[in-house]
């Protein structure tokens, strides 16, 4: 039911394209039209991998060490791009060497949604840092930035499926946190939102107990 409201949408926007008078009026219309199969997109792209993950789950999927400091490089690699174009500095601020039991495709959806969050949430300008840290029994994976972050009484329910901080400006499908969350529990990790002591604003940390470190 969920897709109802985005594909209504793209049915209004077709009836103003349908409608529009000048080159002008239709330039803007086809813009609107665009960015609403981007959005729809997303949502479904972004629900077929729920779907995937909950398989994931039932089903059993084989589990082997997943080096953390290795995956959050190459998830730095993966969205560089998408923070230059925003003028966003991305890096990887710390990387302790440290592995974890795990399925490296669904680790690499977590760390990956966590940071495109961060950039997508962070205005021009602004930092986006990842780090990993190991300890003698555990290692987190921290992913902060200096954008608006999450008010205190919203982030528990930033995890519920489809919902949405109000007055948010970006766009998005509400179910990135979701899947994060649920590909976290499936490794028996915790997930914690915070305020970025050191960027000011939204600092995410997933605590995984260490299998190995070196």
């Amino acid at each position: 039911h969920e897709l109802r409201t985005p594909l209504a949408a793209l049915r209004l926007q077709t009836q103003s394209l349908d409608r529009a008078a000048d080159p002008e009026a239709r330039k803007v219309a086809v813009g609107r039209l665009t960015a609403g199969i981007d959005r729809a997109t997303r949502l479904v792209e972004q629900l077929l991998v729920l779907a995937r993950q909950e398989a994931s789950a039932a089903n059993g999927v084989a589990t082997r060490p997943v080096d953390l400091a290795e995956l959050a490089r190459r998830t730095v690699g993966d969205l560089v791009g998408l923070a230059q174009a925003k003028d966003v500095d991305l890096g990887l601020q710390h990387a302790d060497q440290a592995s974890i039991d795990g399925q490296p495709d669904a680790l690499h959806i977590l760390l990956r949604n966590l940071v495109e969050n961060a950039v997508k949430y962070t205005p021009s300008g602004g930092t986006v840092d990842i780090a990993v840290r190991a300890e003698k029994d555990k290692v987190d994976v921290v992913v902060e930035d200096s954008g608006p972050g999450i008010p205190p009484e919203e982030r528990e329910r930033v995890f519920d499926r489809f919902y949405r901080v109000a007055g948010s400006e970006a766009a998005g499908s509400g179910l990135g946190l979701a899947i994060i969350k649920a590909i976290a529990e499936r490794h028996g990790a915790t997930l914690k939102l915070d305020k970025s002591a050191r960027l000011g604003g939204l600092a995410a940390t997933v605590s995984f107990t260490l299998v190995r470190a070196r």
